[in-house]
């Protein structure tokens, strides 16, 4: 008789386990767990998420087809090779740690194995330099080489490296032409901290050059000097700026120990180059799971180039500068080596801009830019695929890339016989 008053508390009760019992079957399954079939056991397995950029890469692991980017699959705990390709771009590969219950990440950014080339300029430039964002190229148009019809070209460029509406290349602007009195086109070049101006310094004269303004520009000889001061006064507050978001423990290394070269475009990471040997403290503890398994390199070796990754307070070894050309002399360097403009208090912590590395960051911060002799390189930070993605003739002095990485700017001359002087061209990497 008390069944029918049982019966509903029991239905409640068998729901609610049921309800429990799926969802620790869920997270258990998203924390990677799986059935054992052979074993009759439930083991614990690891997850690796597997992406590409351009999408639909085939996933290898160990050398078996697995599956397609962007996905996840599971796997046993244990060391696997992954490989991710795609028809007309270069392998990505890179050996993983997977942990159970842990996702480990394959994210692959692929090259194409043949760049196309297309032009940006065709009348001949010369002394280009990026900005500092890197987001604009300032050039020359010399007008020794011009025709007559084509004189009125000859002047000061600004190049945007961004795409306009509809995807369209933006056009360039001229910002000054060239006059008896101030011959740009020979003038040492060289962009405001904010790439909002241009200096131009020919034989002692300045002028500063609006950046979005053709035909605009003062003569500020009489406060050159007090200009460079005043940026490289705000150059260095900046890059002090971007360090306190690292541990302090890691800016006193960065400040006593390295020479920085230049901070990802994300501002997550270090480049630079070791001054004295010292041991990089460890500033998570426990270290992360899940990380990169590449090994890392705390002891550091003055001399050796070094990425040191805020997110997982790792360090990895990237080359020795004697792998690397000599460093082109930075426009500061060249104005300062001709008179006497006083070197200001406090020294940066960054290179000036305009330089042209031989080394520097790619867009993905991710990826390293390797400028050597006759070849364009990339690596990834922890120096794994390390690959050629441009072999052919270009100036070795300039090479920089599109703001959203799907090129890369070279200067070259691709025909001699009829140009004198090189041109800019896009490297086509998407």
């Amino acid at each position: 008789m008390k069944l029918p008053k049982v019966w509903p508390i029991l239905i409640s009760f068998v729901t609610v386990c049921a309800i429990l019992g799926i969802s620790f079957v869920v997270i258990a399954y998203g924390r990677g767990y799986r059935l054992d079939i052979n074993k009759t056991s439930v083991k614990p397995t690891g997850l690796v998420s597997a992406t590409s950029d351009p999408i639909g890469a085939q996933v290898f692991v160990d050398g078996a087809l697995k599956t397609a980017t962007n996905n996840s699959f599971s796997v046993d705990p244990g060391r696997y090779t992954i490989t991710i390709s795609k028809e007309g771009y270069i392998s990505w590969q890179k050996h993983l740690r997977v942990q159970g219950e842990v996702v480990s990440r394959a994210d692959a950014f692929l090259f194409p194995t043949n760049p196309s080339l297309s032009p940006i300029t065709n009348l001949g430039i010369q002394n280009p330099i990026l900005s500092p964002d890197g987001s604009k190229i300032a050039y020359v148009i010399p007008g020794k080489y011009l025709d007559n019809s084509l004189l009125t070209k000859a002047g000061l460029w600004v190049y945007e490296l961004s795409e306009g509406p509809l995807g369209r290349n933006r056009d360039p602007i001229q910002l000054g032409t060239i006059d008896p009195t101030f011959d740009v086109s020979v003038a040492t070049l060289m962009w405001s901290p904010d790439a909002t101006q241009i200096l131009a310094d020919y034989n002692g004269t300045f002028r500063l050059y609006d950046a979005t303004r053709p035909d605009s520009f003062q003569d500020i000889s009489p406060t050159a000097q007090s200009v460079l001061l005043d940026w490289d006064s705000e150059r260095t507050t900046k890059e002090q700026q971007k360090l306190q978001a690292f541990k302090q423990p890691i800016i006193d290394m960065a400040t006593s120990s390295a020479k920085i070269i230049s901070l990802s475009p994300d501002e997550t990471k270090i480049l630079y180059e070791a001054t004295a040997s010292a041991t990089i403290p460890q500033v998570i503890n426990p270290p992360l799971i899940g990380t990169d398994p590449t090994a890392e390199v705390r002891a550091i070796t003055p001399g050796n180039i070094y990425v040191y990754d805020s997110r997982e307070d790792k360090n990895y070894f990237v080359l020795s500068m004697a792998e690397l050309p000599t460093p082109t002399p930075t426009p500061l360097q060249l104005i300062r080596g001709r008179k006497p403009v006083p070197t200001p208090t406090p020294t940066p912590l960054l290179p000036t801009n305009g330089v042209t590395e031989s080394i520097h960051w790619f867009p993905t911060s991710a990826h390293l830019i390797l400028t050597l002799p006759g070849k364009i390189d990339v690596m990834e930070y922890d120096r794994t695929n390390w690959i050629t993605i441009y072999s052919g003739p270009f100036e070795d002095s300039f090479v920089a890339p599109w703001s959203n990485g799907s090129r890369i700017i070279i200067m070259t001359n691709l025909n001699p016989t009829s140009s004198t002087l090189p041109n800019l061209y896009t490297v086509n990497l998407r």
